[in-house]
């Protein structure tokens, strides 16, 4: 077995011009990489060295380090190198080709001394981290981003626009950092520096003109479910105990049951509940308690091990985010959703557990809602089926017919601008943040984000746009880098992994392909989803439409750190960028306004759950890197 994530750290140095790599940063590369970590192996050659963590290094031809867990060929465990040393392999023989052959996670570093060539890859969905910072005269690279922080040379100065778009929650940046300098590489890419120059690009990328992969509806459905199969039994590998983080929608419940019946393996499953006493109304479409579906499931499957987990108050890592900043040195995107899960993972890693596995891109592929049906047909010209499904949507958003054609029918298929011009005749401020921000207007205009945000193809009003294929491999493969670094990170802090039956390439491939109208049919959404788990899933699974809320004690934890969050606002304005980015009059505003109770929350959402304590924390991030904690 390969070894985990943080078993598994690497580093690396090159100099490009003068003196070979000295001892003393040597050292230094050691020291950076060695907090937390035991078994630190060397490999050199004149103008190069790299370390690693933990993992037998084969010391042959080029210098080499890596971590991975590779899924498609069991038997190369089995090789003396294991799959790094498979990696290693397929790369000197085939180049970009062999890394686009690889299934799996992974991130790797080589140097090849005749042609001072560094090459840095990451896999699709950017499971492993890798990071990488061009110097005068010199690279350095690192697995996790403090390790790369630690080194003397490496500069730790934060990025305003990026910042500033982290708080407007455009999270389309693919290469650069909060750090100024600091680079990542980011999913699916290749990166190779030379004295010359850094170059970058995908060395794989989905086919959206290939063939359908099947002819009929029933053909589709059985072969999602041998992909499916397929996919779960991957990610089991070698892994006798199984923890999942479990809710009661489709995802995370079709990998437990699937888990359950390939059998092999112990399974125990980990749901979050809303305390007993939490007095909240669930908005509509949304419900608050995943325990009678979860219940359900386990009278399917009596060999799963269900575990209730009821957060209360704050988590530490909310309550004082320095630890989270230590171990992973950027900023949450969700603040709230942070202590919720860490309240679970917490029960995980007590129990033992090393490995995790959740739901996650479940939505975007097998379980897609479908919402590009309507202008599918539109745009075929499928009159009758058109008009058909739009009544049927219709009936249950309690939306006019004429309306739902409107939105989803017409409006997916317009250009951007159009878009803009008729949200701005409906009365839409465009491209406005503040609803769920506190970035200040004037940084909005002084870094002219707008004009940013329409180049990227971020929309604040989330409008759907363009085709369902490639909206989904965009989310899929290339949205918000910064949030795979942090759960990569994490695991290799945590030590503990986290897997997904839905992160399978070939699985994805096929989603893609999948033809939109099956995603939803006479108005119900994960259409698709439901016929393919329709042969392990309870009914109380299965035929729920409306979707379970994250955190639903949110205020909760957020009212317990009020006081911190009291005196974070006055240390603040002693900080030039925080003070710059965020809005601190609206700030205090929010403060002084703040909620008697959680129902009186609910009704501000947006502004207290996002805005506030997204601001807040992003601030402590800032002092934290500034050095002003007190």
């Amino acid at each position: 077995m390969d070894a985990s994530p943080r078993e598994a750290s690497f580093a690396g140095l090159v100099i490009h011009q003068g003196a070979p790599v000295s001892r003393r940063n040597e050292e230094l590369l050691v020291r950076a990489l060695g907090r937390g970590n035991r078994g630190i192996q060397m490999q050199r050659c004149q103008q190069a060295v790299f370390v690693q963590a933990g993992v037998r290094v084969a010391h042959r031809g080029a210098p080499f380090v890596a971590s991975s867990r590779l899924d498609d060929r069991p038997w190369m465990s089995e090789r003396a190198g294991g799959d790094n040393e498979y990696i290693r392999d397929q790369f000197e023989a085939r180049g970009d080709a062999g890394i686009a052959d690889l299934l799996g996670a992974f991130a790797f570093a080589h140097w090849d001394e005749p042609r001072r060539t560094l090459t840095l890859a990451r896999d699709c969905l950017g499971q492993r981290a890798l990071f990488f910072h061009v110097g005068q005269g010199f690279v350095a690279f690192a697995s996790h981003l403090a390790t790369l922080l630690a080194l003397p040379d490496v500069p730790r100065e934060l990025d305003e626009r990026l910042l500033a778009n982290f708080l407007a929650l455009n999270h389309r940046e693919r290469e650069a950092t909060f750090y100024r300098g600091i680079c990542r590489v980011p999913s699916r890419t290749v990166v190779r520096i030379t004295d010359k120059g850094v170059v970058q690009r995908h060395y794989w990328n989905p086919d959206f003109e290939a063939k359908s992969p099947c002819s009929t509806e029933a053909d589709y459905i059985a072969r999602a479910r041998e992909l499916f199969d397929r996919a779960t039994a991957r990610t089991l590998r070698e892994t006798p105990r199984v923890a999942i983080r479990l809710s009661g929608g489709l995802d995370s419940s079709a990998i437990a049951a699937t888990a359950a019946r390939l059998g092999g393996c112990e399974v125990a499953c980990y749901t979050g509940v809303p305390p007993a006493d939490l007095d909240v109304q669930p908005r509509p479409g949304w419900y608050l308690d995943e325990r009678g579906k979860v219940e359900a499931l386990a009278r399917l499957y009596p060999t799963l091990n269900i575990n209730f987990i009821e957060p209360h108050g704050a988590h530490r890592r909310q309550s004082d985010p320095t630890r989270f900043f230590a171990d992973v040195p950027v900023a949450s995107r969700n603040v709230s959703n942070l202590g919720w899960f860490a309240q679970i993972d917490d029960a995980l890693a007590a129990h033992g557990h090393r490995v995790g596995f959740n739901g996650s891109l479940g939505n975007m592929t097998l379980s897609w809602d479908g919402r590009f049906s309507l202008a599918v047909q539109m745009q075929k010209g499928r009159l009758l089926s058109l008009l058909a499904d739009a009544r049927a949507i219709a009936r249950n958003t309690k939306n006019s017919v004429p309306r739902v054609l409107a939105a989803e029918g017409v409006m997916p298929l317009l250009p951007p601008f159009l878009q803009r011009a008729i949200g701005r005749m409906r009365g839409f401020a465009e491209e406005d943040v503040s609803p769920f921000s506190l970035l200040r207007r004037d940084v909005v205009d002084d870094l002219d984000l707008r004009g940013q945000w329409r180049e990227d193809g971020f929309d604040p009003l989330y409008r759907s746009r363009g085709t369902s294929a490639r909206l989904r491999a965009h989310q899929i493969f290339d949205q918000s880098q910064f949030s795979r670094d942090i759960v990569a990170m994490r695991s290799a802090t945590d030590g503990l992994e986290w897997r997904s039956a839905y992160n399978d390439r070939e699985l994805i491939e096929f989603s893609l392909a999948v033809p939109e109208t099956l995603f939803r049919r006479k108005g119900i959404p994960r259409w698709f989803a439901r016929q393919i788990f329709a042969d392990r899933l309870p009914p109380e699974i299965l035929h729920e439409t409306r979707r379970g809320a994250q955190a639903p004690n949110w205020f909760e934890s957020l009212d317990a750190r009020k006081p911190i969050i009291v005196a974070e606002v006055e240390r603040l304005a002693s900080s030039r960028l925080a003070s710059r980015l965020i809005d601190l009059e609206r700030l205090k505003r929010l403060v002084t306004e703040w909620p008697s109770d959680a129902r009186e929350a609910q009704a501000r959402e947006l502004e207290y759950r996002l805005a506030l304590d997204r601001a807040v924390h992003l601030g402590q991030f800032i002092r934290w890197v500034e050095g002003g904690n007190g």
